[in-house]
């Protein structure tokens, strides 16, 4: 008489474990496992994702109403295939999900992408394993200095001026004019943010291939041949600015 005990699949016990907690409606609950745990061990889960997602996103929180909300993080949870493990990357897998997969719903907000993304990198950039060279001792800056861009400085263009959404501000159509934005750390740890003229947005994406860059050979990629000295001078400015919050260093 044979008593071993049947082998379990222990893969496929796993799916199907996964796919009711991901989504009770449309998956089965396992038959060996009572539905009251079952949904206890759904809203485990799922409520741990969402308030991770509600912290790291907090402005789109607070403008979505709570059904619009509850719904997003549950479109989100239950069709989303994440490729990490970590909690700590959910938010990289929410803009993944928002850029590739989610259906737009007709009460979605037309800069709900561009918002979710400028959230993210205050997040990412606050956590970023890079370090700040160290401070500049000459801070006046000349056309013949060599500088270069700090690797905690990110360059953003947007449609619409996330930086100013709130529930008093939730425009329907992008502007005419992009918003462009610099996020930093600077040697304090805080993560700020600056709105750029499209002028020093462009100078400073001119140290964006990492290479230290003479002054000079900046301006000659953004500023038009014989340009007026003031034009000259605005721009280095613009760049003492960038010196003086540490965006850029000096070599």
């Amino acid at each position: 008489m044979n008593n071993s005990q049947p082998k379990i699949d222990f893969k496929a016990k796993q799916a199907e474990f996964s796919a009711y907690i991901r989504n009770p409606d449309i998956s089965a609950c396992p038959n060996d496992v009572a539905p009251q745990r079952m949904q206890m061990y759904r809203e485990l889960f799922f409520n741990n994702v969402e308030g991770f997602l509600s912290s790291n996103f907090p402005v789109l929180h607070t403008i979505l109403d709570k059904k619009q909300w509850q719904q997003l993080a549950q479109d989100f949870f239950s069709q989303h295939q994440s490729t990490t493990p970590y909690f700590s990357e959910i938010p990289e897998e929410f803009i993944l999900y928002l850029q590739n997969e989610r259906q737009a719903q007709v009460d979605d907000y037309p800069f709900m992408l561009e918002l979710a993304h400028y959230e993210w990198v205050e997040m990412a950039l606050s956590i970023a394993q890079d370090t700040l060279p160290e401070k500049s001792v000459d801070r006046a800056l000349s056309l013949t200095q060599k500088i270069s861009i700090s690797p905690l400085t990110w360059l953003l263009a947007y449609q619409y001026p996330v930086h100013k959404i709130s529930s008093d501000y939730l425009p329907k159509k992008a502007p005419e004019q992009a918003t462009y934005l610099a996020v930093y750390r600077d040697n304090q740890d805080e993560v700020k943010f600056i709105e750029l003229a499209p002028m020093s947005f462009h100078l400073l994406q001119t140290l964006m291939d990492g290479n230290t860059k003479v002054i000079s050979d900046c301006l000659k990629e953004i500023l038009p041949e014989n340009s007026s000295k003031t034009l000259q001078n605005a721009a280095i400015e613009a760049l003492q600015q960038f010196l003086d919050k540490q965006l850029i260093f000096i070599e």
